[in-house]
């Protein structure tokens, strides 16, 4: 039974790649000539948050009706701000858009607007005020091996 499954698997898979990039902008510009490297932006850390924005798919709309309203309310234009630095962009499956930026704090007002005024009708949208915890999980990692090391000397 399982040789039967794997081919079954196989097409699905091979039917479902063609739409692996279907989220993306219509018309992405392409460059008339190569350019230098883009350098990404450069945010201080001082006065910036990072912002998890998920943009969930409504589950009553098909890609097409989607990117209708998207680029009707000029979506593409306004997310992410000019102001914003994209750390993780990320399409999950069944879910939707889960997107980190880092932005001036002063910045968050116009991402709610972006959102608000580009995604309402296509995503339904969660935003959150997040940080990176990868330092302080390293922090505590390593804590714990020099005390774990300290019990068995």
């Amino acid at each position: 039974m399982e040789k039967k499954i794997w081919p079954l698997l196989f097409a699905g898979l091979l039917a479902f790649l063609p739409n692996l990039s279907a989220q993306q902008p219509a018309g992405n510009p392409v460059p008339a000539s190569p350019g230098p490297p883009v350098e990404p932006k450069t945010i201080s850390t001082a006065d910036s948050v990072l912002v998890t924005v998920i943009l969930k798919h409504q589950q009553g709309k098909n890609l097409q009706e989607i990117r209708r309203v998207l680029e009707a309310q000029g979506f593409w234009d306004m997310f992410p701000p000019d102001d914003a630095r994209i750390i993780s962009w990320t399409l999950a499956m069944g879910l939707g858009h889960v997107i980190v930026l880092q932005l001036p704090a002063n910045a968050v007002r116009r991402l709610n607007l972006a959102i608000e005024n580009g995604a309402w009708g296509a995503f339904d949208s969660e935003i959150y005020l997040s940080y990176d915890y990868h330092n302080i999980y390293q922090e505590y990692i390593d804590k714990r091996e020099e005390a774990r090391d300290d019990r068995n000397d």
